[in-house]
């Protein structure tokens, strides 16, 4: 399998809660807290080890200096796990995502990158 993140999930009733279109496009609604599964491996075919890291974050720009979301991904389950906290205070619209392998011997590895992910209002 490729790098990358389950597409086509979405869940949340009669309305859309989160959506990972095939382009890897985050649809979600602010403050809502969806899993998304990914695998990442490195050139040589192999995985990531003990120590290492699989952070997700987004910018509202390219050009901030710190993500607006920065989540640590729990790397034996292979998920990205949204807490509420992550998005509940983010201005609606959209961001630029990136998923990165960060190995405990200081190489990275950012495996996607330049993708979208659009808050959408929260109703209640």
């Amino acid at each position: 399998m490729m790098n990358g993140m389950e597409t086509g999930k979405s869940a949340g009733g009669d309305g859309m809660s989160w959506v990972v279109h095939e382009d890897m496009k985050i649809e979600m609604t602010k403050g809502d807290t969806p899993s998304f599964a990914f695998q990442a491996f490195l050139p040589d075919g192999s995985e990531y080890e003990e120590g290492d890291s699989v952070v997700f974050a987004a910018k509202r720009n390219k050009a901030d200096l710190e993500p607006a979301v920065r989540i640590e991904a729990d790397v034996k389950e292979k998920v990205i796990r949204f807490s509420e906290e992550d998005t509940k205070h983010l201005e609606l619209g959209r961001y630029i995502w990136e998923l990165s392998l960060n190995k405990a011997n200081g190489y990275r590895c950012t495996f996607i990158a330049n993708k979208v992910l659009k808050l959408t209002v929260e109703v209640a």
